[in-house]
Parts: structure tokens; C-alpha cells; sequence
């Protein structure tokens, strides 16, 4: 007779808790991730995160930090857009991978490493440009070149192979720089027993192992991307003597570097999240072209790299979300090379430009996120 109510009793809780958790989870707010590489080619997602009030002010649209470099909160005037989560990947290919296996929905990183996995079927689009050159060629103290042309005229006399260090097999840096040998009549091999060729090349296996390579003489001189040029610099151990942006034959002016890109389930179901972030991004990159000191500054805070580095690092890169001419014939010309190189071997192979265009990029978010972003600059 009393075992009826004691049951209501004993569900009544239970169901308060389902409403409850049903309510919570229908006016949950939605969760962008973004994983970034965490360098200073990213200094936009870095401007965007750390000068929030700025943004507030000039365009209604800012992030609020809840967590130091991890979450934030983006809004819209007064409406509460999404949670932004931040994840820090590896270079390379460990970006894609992570974005692949679904550990974020947008990632910062090379175009060649998302390219590589669209290539072999992945499903994902480039979705904006962020980030074009910023590549150099480094000489350790031992060589007195201070250009290209007299780094050129210095091999040319060398009677053996100068070992010439860079951080990975398919980097855009060593592509430039294998061009310009050529085009200079200039020899080189990866084969350390070949002492006629002018220079020898050696995988260092990542960035971050060049500056001690070139430190204790394991490697004459190196390319590749800032900041670590710039950090050779600072601490003597070696000298910035070209921008590979501007060496022969010429293929490679402006040449593409990093951009942003979503998995393409990403791309359609989560287009209003991803449109505001990339206003975001288009705001945060002119900031960067219209006043340096704010991209220095904020570089240097999220990395930990110093002002002196930055200062040398940033001007060397070219900041851009318009997907110009200039920016696409790179992306272009970087999967027409590797496909003769035999690296492209999938979906990419022996694609016209607009197929390429087709296949590897998603533009529709980028351009209509800098049309907005326009709008929004009337109504300042």
C-alpha cells in the first residue's frame, strides 16, 4: 500500500535530474577548437586572443579569456557566439592528423601538410590564407657571404660540399632553395659521400634542432622559416643572408606558408561559429598590416620569444586573409611541382589549377567573412 509513493519518492529526483540535464544540454553553448602550431606565423589567432578589448571597442567583436591560451569566449556585440578552446599541435603533419582525428575543428598549419593529407583523400579544405614567406637562408660565422649573390660566388670557389641544414623533406624552404641552386648551375646531393657537389643537404628532422646544428658545426648554414632565423640572430650564432622570397628563378614571390583549415563535416555543420571566427582573423590580420608594434608585442607574449626576435621575425612575413592571385598561383605552383617531383600521387595528381582549386580549397567562408568584416567598418 505504501510502496507506490516510496517509488515516486525515489524517481522524483531522477526526473528533476533528466529535465535539468536535458535543459542544460539544449542551451549549451557551442564549442569551436582551434589548434595552432605556436609560432609567429599564427600572431593573428595571438592579436585576437590578447587584445580583446581593442576589438570590443572597435568592432563589437572579441574574445573574452576564461583560461590563458586555452578557452575563450567569442562574442558577438552582446551575444555569446561560441567557446573557443585552443590547442597547441606539432608542426608538420601532426596539425592535420590531430584535426582529422577530430581532436579540433580548425587548425592553423602549413599548406603543404594539409595538402598532403587532401591529396591522399582526408577530407578537408583550406579554408583562408593567414600567412605567405617569411623564409631564409642562415650562414654560420665561418661564411663571409652577406648576399645571395655573394653567398653564390662563394660556393663557386669552395672546393668541398658546404653543409647546408634544413627541417624536413617537402618544406616550401628547401623547394625555393634547391630551385635557386639550380638556377645559379650550382650542384648539390643529399649523399654525405659525394664531395664534388657545391652543397650537401641535411635533414636536421625539425626546426628547433637547426640553431644547434649550426652552434657545433654539424651544419655550415640552414633554411628555413622565422622565428628561427630571427633567433640565430639574437643569440650570434648565425646571419640572415637572403630572403628566399626573393631568390631565382622567381617561382616562389610571396609564396604561401600557413593558412587555416576545417574538416569538411566541420565546414557544414558549423558554419555560423566558423563565419565569426574568421572575421575575427580578417580584424586581427589588419591590425597586424596596420600597426607592427601590436603583432610584435603579442607574438612575444604567446610564445615567449623576445622583442628584439619578433622585431626581426615578423617583418619578413607577409599577414593576409584575401586569397589574392598572387597567394593562389603559389598554391598552384607548389602542387604542379610536387607532382613532377613525384610527392603527389592521389587526388591532387595531374589536376588542372581550377580542379586543384576545386578539391583543395573552400574559399566561400573567408569571402564572406571579409565582406562582413567591410560591413562592419562602415558602421564604426
Amino acid at each position: 500500500m505504501f510502496k507506490k509513493p516510496k517509488i515516486i519518492l525515489f524517481l522524483l529526483p531522477l526526473f528533476f535530474l533528466v529535465v535539468f540535464s536535458f535543459n542544460l544540454e539544449a542551451g549549451e553553448t557551442p564549442v569551436l577548437k582551434v589548434g595552432h602550431v605556436g609560432h609567429d606565423h599564427h600572431t593573428a589567432l595571438y592579436v585576437a586572443a590578447l587584445n580583446g578589448d581593442m576589438f570590443k571597442r572597435d568592432y563589437g567583436l572579441y574574445l573574452k579569456e576564461l583560461r590563458p591560451r586555452q578557452l575563450y569566449e567569442l562574442y558577438d556585440g552582446k551575444e555569446l557566439v561560441c567557446e573557443l578552446e585552443l590547442y597547441k599541435a606539432g608542426g608538420g603533419s601532426k596539425m592535420p592528423t590531430d584535426m582529422a582525428q577530430g581532436i579540433f575543428d580548425v587548425g592553423f598549419g602549413g599548406v603543404a601538410a594539409v595538402a598532403f593529407f587532401v591529396d591522399k583523400g582526408t577530407p578537408m579544405k583550406i579554408i583562408s590564407p593567414l600567412h605567405s614567406k617569411g623564409d631564409m637562408l642562415v650562414v654560420g660565422s665561418d661564411i663571409s657571404a652577406e648576399s645571395w649573390d655573394e653567398f653564390v660566388t662563394f660556393l663557386k670557389k669552395r672546393e668541398e660540399p658546404l653543409k647546408v641544414g634544413f627541417k624536413k623533406p617537402k618544406a616550401i624552404a628547401l623547394l625555393i632553395f634547391e630551385g635557386a641552386l639550380r638556377e645559379e648551375g650550382l650542384s648539390y646531393t643529399y649523399d654525405a659521400r659525394d664531395r664534388d657537389a657545391k652543397v650537401m643537404l641535411v635533414n636536421m628532422k625539425g626546426a628547433e634542432n637547426l640553431n644547434p646544428g649550426l652552434e657545433n658545426r654539424i651544419i655550415d648554414a640552414y633554411v628555413c622559416n622565422n622565428p628561427y632565423c630571427a633567433i640565430a640572430e639574437d643569440k650570434g650564432i648565425g646571419r640572415c643572408i637572403a630572403d628566399l622570397n626573393d631568390l631565382p628563378p622567381g617561382l616562389w614571390k610571396d609564396h604561401p606558408c600557413c593558412m587555416v583549415a576545417a574538416m569538411e563535416k566541420v565546414i557544414e555543420e558549423r558554419r555560423p561559429e566558423l563565419l565569426r571566427f574568421l572575421e575575427l582573423i580578417v580584424i586581427a590580420t589588419d591590425y597586424i598590416n596596420n600597426n607592427q608594434e601590436i603583432a610584435v608585442r603579442s607574438a612575444s607574449e604567446w610564445i615567449g620569444t623576445s622583442i628584439a626576435v619578433e622585431e626581426k621575425s615578423i617583418p619578413t612575413s607577409g599577414y593576409l586573409t584575401d586569397p589574392n592571385e598572387a597567394w593562389l598561383n603559389g598554391i598552384y605552383t607548389w602542387a604542379h611541382i610536387m607532382d613532377d617531383l613525384g610527392h603527389i600521387k592521389g587526388n591532387l595528381h595531374g589536376k588542372t589549377n581550377e580542379e586543384i582549386h576545386r578539391i583543395l580549397l573552400d574559399l566561400s567562408l573567408i569571402e564572406e567573412a571579409r565582406g562582413n568584416v567591410a560591413e562592419r567598418r562602415k558602421g564604426k
